[in-house]
């Protein structure tokens, strides 16, 4: 009697190694399943934000070019105008910070298109990815498989903002500042957020643009 109990308990305590090791092994393969999730959620966002980035700084480029074009005969003061305007021809070039025409220094643009299909900038105030009213100014939309940050009905929420980041800057610190010859550092900045980490996801892409034409 005494070795039957003894073998009934030996087997208790062996099943219950056996549920402990099988509990582990379990809780193991999710940690493992959970993480390759996030990473997998990580490295997809990460190549879309890419893109959406990317997609902003040749977007930054056509609008420098298709100035060149419209304004061909003022590539001085005309390369840089905010959205196509042609009050730039003959403008002074040394009141380009105080014109209310040309593409502003330090400040922040969401792009679009509009009905010509030309790239439009729109400037914008919000600071923060966590300001509310920044999620709301620099949202980014999916339609018809193309990313944009004009809202309509039909458009695709997503995940990410975007934001263009223009600042004007001396390449040559050896010289002095010359006003007639500056050259445009584009930023692109994506954020977002997903399951894989707590903080906020980040992608920054940059292009020097310079008007060689003139």
């Amino acid at each position: 009697m005494k070795i039957k109990n003894k073998l009934n308990a030996t087997s208790i305590v062996e099943a219950i190694v056996i549920l402990l090791i099988i509990v582990s092994w379990i809780t193991w393969m999710y940690n493992i399943y959970t993480k390759s999730i996030k990473l997998s959620n990580w490295i997809t966002n990460k190549i879309q934000a890419i893109q959406i980035a990317k997609q902003w700084i040749e977007a930054m480029t056509n609008i420098r070019d298709t100035n060149w074009l419209l304004f061909s005969s003022d590539y001085d003061n005309c390369w840089n105008v905010l959205n196509y305007q042609s009050w730039c021809i003959w403008d002074n070039w040394s009141d380009w910070d105080a014109t209310t025409f040309d593409i502003k220094n330090w400040s922040r643009y969401i792009i679009y298109l509009d009905l010509d299909n030309r790239w439009i900038l729109d400037k914008k105030n919000s600071s923060t990815f966590w300001v509310s009213t920044y999620n709301q100014d620099f949202k980014v939309w999916l339609n018809n498989w193309i990313y944009t940050q004009s809202w309509a009905t039909e458009e695709t929420n997503v995940l990410f903002t975007r934001e263009i980041n223009i600042s004007y800057l001396q390449i040559d610190w050896t010289t002095p500042w010359d006003e007639t010859d500056p050259k445009m550092l584009i930023k692109s900045i994506v954020q977002w957020t997903d399951n894989s980490s707590t903080s906020v996801r980040r992608v920054e892409m940059e292009q020097l643009l310079s008007n060689w034409k003139k």
